[in-house]
């Protein structure tokens, strides 16, 4: 018997002891939502029946997955292994190979190490981490040789630790934000408040590309709100408090969708000290009476970091297309220390309140599926 297959392995699950079924279902519902196919877990292992390398572009954006790759379904016979890895072998540059051995069943007669040493000396193979991975699985009726290995983003699988709403104003860390608390487990939709004349002209080109870049790790909502009630009553405050008075209207938009519709946090790509509303007062003051928890998952990294993370996910080249977004209209000398006090007064002199409301009258939403074909 030799059956040509996807495999695929996480890691994290690993460590969910009883409550490890619930996060392998939702990692198994994932995959066959975005790819079509079906997945079966073998054991701890996820096989796919497919020779299709197609799936690999989706799983490789597919948060729980911690590794995949080809893989062969053998016999358990040792000369069958020995016979099938002779292949490998051959077409390895000087029969080098990062060969490694796990037992998963552990009522197997010989250990992990004593099977690579037995396969290393008959094949004549040379143990190398740089060369080709070669992985052998000893299942409980079979063996599994994955090879043609590639990492995936890691993390537990979207759907697994609730719903968050992600501030999102199509820049690189806006982009970067929602994919780093996917890897976590949240099911992210995004929050865009655009400065067009409507909504269709704001998701014409660069929004509406990065939410279906976006999607492609896990299917995302697009709340659409417009700028135009706060910028009409943020003409009458001092310009100095103009971005961080944004940034909190932002805040205080995004609680009232989660009140609304049963998100449980909020997510912001503020990294800290990296521009004049990420200071520490500002985000303090910005935060203030938000009741709603406000996670920052990029609040330690520097810009490179996040630009790495951001060609990782696919996202980088359209973060960065021309694009007026509502925090490049507001003021351009802002106050980096800005006081709880002073802010909530000026929340009171413009109505802050009233304009979340007013705007929200104006909401559309736009849904993006897991993994879209048509919006890119």
């Amino acid at each position: 018997m030799m059956e040509e297959v996807v495999t695929v392995h996480y890691d994290e699950i690993a460590l969910k002891g009883k409550n490890r079924p619930f996060f392998q279902n939702k990692l198994l519902e994932n995959i066959h939502e975005k790819t079509g196919a079906v997945p079966e877990l073998k054991d701890s292992r996820i096989v796919i029946r497919s020779t299709d390398e197609s799936v690999f572009d989706k799983l490789r954006l597919t948060p729980g997955v911690s590794w995949f790759g080809k893989g062969l379904i053998i016999d358990r016979d040792e000369n069958v292994l020995k016979d099938t890895l002779k292949d490998l072998v051959s077409v390895a540059q000087d029969n080098r190979l990062n060969l490694d051995v796990k037992r998963v069943d552990k009522s197997f007669d010989k250990t992990s190490l004593k099977i690579k040493e037995t396969l290393c000396r008959a094949l004549k193979i040379k143990l190398d981490k740089k060369a080709q991975k070669v992985r052998i699985d000893i299942m409980r009726d079979s063996f599994i040789i994955n090879y043609a290995i590639e990492r995936a983003i890691g993390g537990l699988p979207v759907g697994s630790a609730g719903k968050i709403i992600s501030l999102f104003s199509g820049g690189i860390d806006s982009s970067v934000a929602p994919i780093e608390l996917m890897k976590r487990g949240a099911s992210v939709d995004l929050l865009h408040v655009y400065a067009t004349a409507n909504s269709s002209a704001a998701i014409k080109g660069k929004i509406n590309k990065l939410a279906s870049l976006i999607s492609r790790v896990g299917g995302v909502n697009l709340y659409l709100v417009p700028f135009h009630t706060f910028s009409i009553k943020a003409m009458d405050i001092d310009q100095r408090y103009e971005l961080v008075m944004f940034k909190r209207f932002l805040l205080k938009l995004a609680q009232s969708i989660s009140l609304r519709y049963g998100y449980k946090g909020i997510c912001s790509g503020d990294s800290l000290s990296q521009v004049a509303s990420q200071t520490l007062d500002n985000i303090n003051s910005i935060s203030t009476g938000i009741d709603t928890p406000v996670f920052r998952p990029l609040i330690g990294y520097n810009k490179d970091e996040i630009i790495q993370k951001a060609k990782r996910y696919g996202t980088y080249d359209a973060s960065i297309e021309d694009y007026k977004d509502c925090c490049s209209l507001v003021s351009k000398n802002p106050a980096t220390s800005a006081r709880k006090e002073k802010v909530l007064e000026i929340e009171k002199e413009m109505g802050l309140d009233d304009i979340v409301e007013k705007s929200l009258n104006e909401l559309e939403v736009k849904s993006y599926l897991n993994w879209p074909q048509s919006d890119l």
